[in-house]
Protein backbone atom coordinates (compact mmCIF):
# COMPACT_ATOMS: atom_id res chain seq x y z
CA UNK A 1 0.00 0.00 0.00
CA UNK A 2 1.33 3.47 -0.91
CA UNK A 3 1.54 6.54 1.23
CA UNK A 4 -1.72 7.63 2.85
CA UNK A 5 -3.50 10.53 1.23
CA UNK A 6 -4.33 13.53 3.43
CA UNK A 7 -7.52 15.48 2.73
CA UNK A 8 -7.74 18.94 4.32
CA UNK A 9 -11.38 20.05 4.46
CA UNK A 10 -12.28 23.58 5.52
CA UNK A 11 -11.36 27.23 5.19
CA UNK A 12 -9.33 29.03 2.53
CA UNK A 13 -9.18 32.79 2.64
CA UNK A 14 -7.12 35.94 2.22
CA UNK A 15 -5.32 37.04 5.40
CA UNK A 16 -4.68 40.66 6.31
CA UNK A 17 -2.33 41.06 9.27
CA UNK A 18 -1.91 44.48 10.87
CA UNK A 19 0.92 44.73 13.38
CA UNK A 20 0.90 47.69 15.76
CA UNK A 21 4.06 49.75 15.69
CA UNK A 22 3.52 50.83 19.30
CA UNK A 23 1.15 50.09 22.17
CA UNK A 24 -2.47 49.85 20.96
CA UNK A 25 -4.88 52.48 22.24
CA UNK A 26 -8.63 51.98 21.95
CA UNK A 27 -10.90 54.66 20.52
CA UNK A 28 -8.27 56.16 18.23
CA UNK A 29 -6.17 55.48 15.15
CA UNK A 30 -3.13 53.24 15.65
CA UNK A 31 -0.12 53.10 13.30
CA UNK A 32 0.41 49.60 11.87
CA UNK A 33 2.33 47.69 9.25
CA UNK A 34 0.33 45.37 6.98
CA UNK A 35 1.02 41.96 5.47
CA UNK A 36 -1.42 40.36 3.04
CA UNK A 37 -1.19 36.63 2.40
CA UNK A 38 -3.18 33.49 1.72
CA UNK A 39 -4.76 31.88 4.79
CA UNK A 40 -7.48 29.67 6.19
CA UNK A 41 -6.84 26.80 8.59
CA UNK A 42 -7.33 23.90 6.16
CA UNK A 43 -5.48 25.79 3.42
CA UNK A 44 -2.54 26.60 5.72
CA UNK A 45 -2.34 23.02 6.92
CA UNK A 46 -2.37 21.75 3.32
CA UNK A 47 0.40 24.11 2.19
CA UNK A 48 2.59 23.22 5.16
CA UNK A 49 2.10 19.51 4.47
CA UNK A 50 2.91 19.88 0.78
CA UNK A 51 6.37 21.15 1.73
CA UNK A 52 7.05 17.87 3.52
CA UNK A 53 5.15 15.14 1.68
CA UNK A 54 2.93 14.19 -1.27
CA UNK A 55 -0.69 13.11 -1.50
CA UNK A 56 -2.09 16.33 -0.02
CA UNK A 57 -5.57 17.52 -1.07
CA UNK A 58 -7.60 20.62 -0.22
CA UNK A 59 -11.39 20.58 -0.21
CA UNK A 60 -12.71 24.11 0.23
CA UNK A 61 -14.77 26.87 -1.40
CA UNK A 62 -13.65 30.23 -2.76
CA UNK A 63 -15.39 32.96 -4.67
CA UNK A 64 -15.23 33.01 -8.45
CA UNK A 65 -13.06 36.11 -8.23
CA UNK A 66 -9.41 37.06 -8.64
CA UNK A 67 -8.65 36.35 -4.96
CA UNK A 68 -10.03 32.83 -5.23
CA UNK A 69 -8.26 32.09 -8.49
CA UNK A 70 -4.91 33.34 -7.20
CA UNK A 71 -5.31 31.39 -3.95
CA UNK A 72 -5.98 28.10 -5.74
CA UNK A 73 -3.22 28.70 -8.29
CA UNK A 74 -0.69 29.30 -5.51
CA UNK A 75 -1.71 26.08 -3.75
CA UNK A 76 -1.49 24.06 -6.93
CA UNK A 77 2.01 25.38 -7.55
CA UNK A 78 2.88 24.38 -3.98
CA UNK A 79 1.94 20.78 -4.72
CA UNK A 80 -1.55 20.62 -3.25
CA UNK A 81 -4.31 18.90 -5.23
CA UNK A 82 -7.19 21.42 -5.61
CA UNK A 83 -9.47 19.43 -7.94
CA UNK A 84 -12.20 19.16 -5.30
CA UNK A 85 -12.35 22.89 -4.50
CA UNK A 86 -15.47 24.79 -5.55
CA UNK A 87 -15.61 28.32 -6.98
CA UNK A 88 -18.94 29.91 -6.11
CA UNK A 89 -20.34 32.58 -8.42
CA UNK A 90 -21.79 35.75 -6.88
CA UNK A 91 -19.82 35.22 -3.67
CA UNK A 92 -16.53 36.74 -2.53
CA UNK A 93 -13.59 34.69 -1.30
CA UNK A 94 -13.45 34.91 2.48
CA UNK A 95 -11.10 37.37 4.22
CA UNK A 96 -9.55 37.29 7.69
CA UNK A 97 -8.26 40.44 9.41
CA UNK A 98 -5.88 40.06 12.37
CA UNK A 99 -4.58 42.89 14.53
CA UNK A 100 -1.34 42.04 16.32
CA UNK A 101 0.15 44.01 19.16
CA UNK A 102 3.73 45.28 18.96
CA UNK A 103 4.99 41.95 20.39
CA UNK A 104 3.32 39.92 17.64
CA UNK A 105 0.54 38.55 19.87
CA UNK A 106 -3.02 38.53 18.56
CA UNK A 107 -4.98 41.53 19.85
CA UNK A 108 -8.24 41.04 17.92
CA UNK A 109 -9.43 39.50 14.68
CA UNK A 110 -12.33 39.77 12.25
CA UNK A 111 -13.61 37.12 9.86
CA UNK A 112 -15.55 38.08 6.71
CA UNK A 113 -16.53 34.52 5.78
CA UNK A 114 -20.14 34.65 4.66
CA UNK A 115 -19.33 32.41 1.68
CA UNK A 116 -19.27 29.38 4.01
CA UNK A 117 -22.97 29.91 4.71
CA UNK A 118 -23.67 29.19 1.03
CA UNK A 119 -21.76 25.96 0.50
CA UNK A 120 -23.78 23.56 -1.69
CA UNK A 121 -23.51 20.63 0.72
CA UNK A 122 -24.64 17.87 -1.64
CA UNK A 123 -22.21 18.96 -4.34
CA UNK A 124 -19.41 19.46 -1.84
CA UNK A 125 -19.64 15.97 -0.31
CA UNK A 126 -20.48 14.07 -3.50
CA UNK A 127 -16.82 13.35 -4.29
CA UNK A 128 -16.07 11.97 -0.81
CA UNK A 129 -17.34 8.54 -1.83
CA UNK A 130 -14.18 8.26 -3.95
CA UNK A 131 -11.76 8.77 -1.06
CA UNK A 132 -9.34 5.86 -0.68
CA UNK A 133 -9.68 3.55 2.30
CA UNK A 134 -7.62 4.54 5.35
CA UNK A 135 -7.03 8.12 4.23
CA UNK A 136 -6.34 10.85 6.77
CA UNK A 137 -9.05 13.53 6.79
CA UNK A 138 -8.46 16.82 8.56
CA UNK A 139 -11.51 19.04 9.19
CA UNK A 140 -11.66 22.60 10.43
CA UNK A 141 -15.01 24.04 11.49
CA UNK A 142 -15.36 26.84 8.94
CA UNK A 143 -17.73 24.69 6.90
CA UNK A 144 -21.38 23.85 7.77
CA UNK A 145 -21.94 21.25 10.49
CA UNK A 146 -23.74 18.97 8.02
CA UNK A 147 -20.42 18.44 6.25
CA UNK A 148 -18.60 17.70 9.50
CA UNK A 149 -21.27 15.17 10.52
CA UNK A 150 -21.22 13.57 7.06
CA UNK A 151 -17.45 13.01 7.20
CA UNK A 152 -17.58 11.54 10.71
CA UNK A 153 -20.23 9.07 9.52
CA UNK A 154 -17.83 7.81 6.83
CA UNK A 155 -15.31 6.57 9.41
CA UNK A 156 -16.57 2.96 9.79
CA UNK A 157 -16.95 2.20 6.08
CA UNK A 158 -13.85 4.03 4.86
CA UNK A 159 -11.64 3.37 7.92
CA UNK A 160 -10.45 6.96 7.66
CA UNK A 161 -8.54 8.76 10.41
CA UNK A 162 -10.56 11.91 11.07
CA UNK A 163 -8.80 14.79 12.85
CA UNK A 164 -10.69 17.95 13.87
CA UNK A 165 -9.63 21.47 14.80
CA UNK A 166 -12.48 23.46 16.44
CA UNK A 167 -10.87 26.74 15.12
CA UNK A 168 -12.69 29.06 17.55
CA UNK A 169 -15.03 29.07 20.54
CA UNK A 170 -17.97 30.10 18.34
CA UNK A 171 -17.30 27.54 15.60
CA UNK A 172 -16.66 24.73 18.10
CA UNK A 173 -20.46 24.56 18.41
CA UNK A 174 -20.55 22.95 14.94
CA UNK A 175 -18.83 19.83 16.25
CA UNK A 176 -21.38 17.10 17.11
CA UNK A 177 -21.62 15.84 20.67
CA UNK A 178 -20.97 12.26 19.53
CA UNK A 179 -17.36 11.85 18.38
CA UNK A 180 -17.37 8.09 17.95
CA UNK A 181 -14.14 6.90 16.32
CA UNK A 182 -12.83 10.43 15.63
CA UNK A 183 -9.10 9.78 15.74
CA UNK A 184 -8.03 13.17 17.03
CA UNK A 185 -9.57 16.42 18.21
CA UNK A 186 -7.24 19.35 18.93
CA UNK A 187 -8.82 22.29 20.73
CA UNK A 188 -7.00 25.02 22.60
CA UNK A 189 -7.98 25.73 26.21
CA UNK A 190 -10.86 28.09 25.35
CA UNK A 191 -12.24 25.74 22.70
CA UNK A 192 -11.94 22.76 25.05
CA UNK A 193 -13.95 24.74 27.58
CA UNK A 194 -16.63 25.47 25.00
CA UNK A 195 -16.78 21.80 24.00
CA UNK A 196 -17.03 20.46 27.54
CA UNK A 197 -18.57 23.26 29.60
CA UNK A 198 -15.57 23.17 31.95
CA UNK A 199 -13.45 26.09 33.12
CA UNK A 200 -9.96 25.32 31.90
CA UNK A 201 -6.93 27.07 33.36
CA UNK A 202 -4.47 24.34 34.37
CA UNK A 203 -3.00 21.12 33.08
CA UNK A 204 -5.34 19.19 35.38
CA UNK A 205 -8.31 21.01 33.85
CA UNK A 206 -7.11 20.04 30.37
CA UNK A 207 -6.84 16.40 31.38
CA UNK A 208 -10.38 16.48 32.77
CA UNK A 209 -11.66 18.01 29.51
CA UNK A 210 -9.78 15.34 27.57
CA UNK A 211 -11.56 12.63 29.56
CA UNK A 212 -14.92 14.18 28.71
CA UNK A 213 -14.10 14.16 24.99
CA UNK A 214 -12.88 10.55 25.21
CA UNK A 215 -16.19 9.63 26.80
CA UNK A 216 -17.90 11.13 23.74
CA UNK A 217 -15.98 8.77 21.47
CA UNK A 218 -12.74 10.54 20.51
CA UNK A 219 -9.64 8.34 20.42
CA UNK A 220 -7.00 11.01 21.04
CA UNK A 221 -7.38 14.51 22.49
CA UNK A 222 -4.59 17.07 22.18
CA UNK A 223 -5.26 20.34 24.00
CA UNK A 224 -2.84 23.14 23.16
CA UNK A 225 -1.87 25.54 25.95
CA UNK A 226 0.17 28.14 24.07
CA UNK A 227 3.48 28.84 25.78
CA UNK A 228 2.71 26.12 28.37
CA UNK A 229 2.79 23.37 25.75
CA UNK A 230 0.05 20.80 25.26
CA UNK A 231 -1.69 17.83 26.86
CA UNK A 232 -2.31 14.45 25.24
CA UNK A 233 -5.20 12.38 26.60
CA UNK A 234 -6.12 8.91 25.35
CA UNK A 235 -6.76 5.46 26.82
CA UNK A 236 -3.05 4.94 27.51
CA UNK A 237 -1.90 8.29 28.83
CA UNK A 238 -2.77 11.66 30.31
CA UNK A 239 0.44 13.57 29.77
CA UNK A 240 1.52 17.20 29.72
CA UNK A 241 4.35 18.20 27.38
CA UNK A 242 5.97 21.60 28.01
CA UNK A 243 6.57 23.82 25.00
CA UNK A 244 9.93 24.35 23.36
CA UNK A 245 11.29 27.81 24.11
CA UNK A 246 11.22 30.21 21.17
CA UNK A 247 14.22 32.50 20.84
CA UNK A 248 11.84 35.27 19.78
CA UNK A 249 8.23 35.64 18.67
CA UNK A 250 7.63 37.56 15.46
CA UNK A 251 4.04 36.52 14.73
CA UNK A 252 1.76 33.95 16.39
CA UNK A 253 -0.47 33.52 13.32
CA UNK A 254 -0.04 30.14 11.67
CA UNK A 255 1.65 28.40 14.60
CA UNK A 256 -1.46 26.40 15.48
CA UNK A 257 -1.98 25.39 11.86
CA UNK A 258 1.58 24.14 11.40
CA UNK A 259 1.33 22.27 14.72
CA UNK A 260 -1.57 20.36 13.21
CA UNK A 261 0.28 19.87 9.94
CA UNK A 262 3.15 18.30 11.85
CA UNK A 263 0.77 15.94 13.63
CA UNK A 264 -0.86 14.91 10.34
CA UNK A 265 2.53 14.37 8.72
CA UNK A 266 3.52 12.15 11.63
CA UNK A 267 0.32 10.13 11.31
CA UNK A 268 0.94 9.69 7.59
CA UNK A 269 4.41 8.36 8.40
CA UNK A 270 2.86 6.00 10.99
CA UNK A 271 4.61 7.67 13.94
CA UNK A 272 3.14 7.48 17.42
CA UNK A 273 0.87 10.34 18.47
CA UNK A 274 3.63 11.58 20.81
CA UNK A 275 6.23 11.68 18.02
CA UNK A 276 3.71 13.34 15.68
CA UNK A 277 3.00 16.07 18.23
CA UNK A 278 6.73 16.62 18.73
CA UNK A 279 7.12 17.34 15.02
CA UNK A 280 4.17 19.72 15.17
CA UNK A 281 5.64 21.50 18.19
CA UNK A 282 9.00 22.04 16.52
CA UNK A 283 7.31 23.38 13.39
CA UNK A 284 5.16 25.73 15.47
CA UNK A 285 8.15 27.22 17.30
CA UNK A 286 10.01 27.83 14.05
CA UNK A 287 6.89 29.43 12.54
CA UNK A 288 6.56 31.75 15.54
CA UNK A 289 9.91 33.20 14.53
CA UNK A 290 8.73 34.00 10.98
CA UNK A 291 6.55 36.88 9.79
CA UNK A 292 4.79 34.47 7.42
CA UNK A 293 1.71 32.44 8.31
CA UNK A 294 3.22 29.54 6.34
CA UNK A 295 6.99 29.70 6.63
CA UNK A 296 8.61 28.49 3.43
CA UNK A 297 11.99 27.54 4.94
CA UNK A 298 10.92 24.80 7.36
CA UNK A 299 11.91 21.46 5.89
CA UNK A 300 11.78 18.04 7.52
CA UNK A 301 15.55 17.95 8.05
CA UNK A 302 15.41 21.32 9.83
CA UNK A 303 12.57 20.09 12.04
CA UNK A 304 14.48 17.01 13.12
CA UNK A 305 17.65 19.04 13.71
CA UNK A 306 15.71 21.46 15.90
CA UNK A 307 14.13 18.62 17.87
CA UNK A 308 17.61 17.19 18.58
CA UNK A 309 19.11 20.45 19.82
CA UNK A 310 16.34 22.44 21.52
CA UNK A 311 15.48 22.34 25.20
CA UNK A 312 12.22 22.34 27.08
CA UNK A 313 11.57 24.42 30.20
CA UNK A 314 11.61 22.80 33.61
CA UNK A 315 8.37 21.08 34.62
CA UNK A 316 8.48 23.13 37.83
CA UNK A 317 7.87 26.25 35.74
CA UNK A 318 4.48 24.94 34.58
CA UNK A 319 1.25 25.43 36.52
CA UNK A 320 -0.25 21.99 37.18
Amino acid sequence: MGIKKIFCVGGANIDHKFRALEAIESGTSNPVSEIRSFGGVARNVAENLAAWTSGVYLRSVVGDDSDGRHLLSHLEQSGVNIDGCLKLKNHSTSHYYAVLDSDGELHTAYAAMEIYNHVPVNLFVDQYCDWPQESIVFIDTNLPEEIIEFIIKQIPAKKIQVCIDPVSVAKAKRIPAVLKDVFLIKPNQSEAGALTGLKIETVSDCIQAGRVLLDRGAINVVISMGSQGYVIVNQDQETHFPAYSADRIVDVNGSGDVFLAGILFGLQQKYTIIHACEIGTAAAVLTLQSDKTVASDIGISRLHAYMRTCKRPNMSEIQL
